[in-house]
């Protein structure tokens, strides 16, 4: 199923997200037709559209296409993720305050 999210952060790129409770790596992301794969926003999303609250995604996605070979994996790029959403969240209050994002 595909879902759309109403809400959007200007300034930030929007991706398609595939979810569910399996680990994606290496040859897997060769059948995902998503740019990402995670295996939690669905979950949140649902608590939200039960709760009547509105949701925007930002994701830290610190794997990929390479096969999983350790823990250290997912820590590679961890300062980059951390960076770039810090960043998000910046533009995010700015574009609350702004009100480019009603909610």
């Amino acid at each position: 199923e595909v879902v759309e999210l109403p809400h959007y952060i200007p300034g930030i790129a929007t991706a398609t997200l595939s979810t569910g409770a399996t680990i994606i790596s290496g040859a897997a992301y060769n059948g995902i037709a998503q740019d990402m794969v995670d295996m939690e926003t669905f979950s949140v999303m649902r608590a939200c559209m039960v709760a009547g609250v509105p949701l925007i995604a930002l994701r830290g996605i610190s794997d990929g296409k390479a096969e999983l070979t350790g823990l250290h994996d997912w820590h590679e790029y961890l300062h980059i993720v951390d960076e770039k959403l810090a960043e998000a969240v910046d533009l995010l209050e700015k574009a609350l305050e702004s009100g480019a994002l009603n909610v």
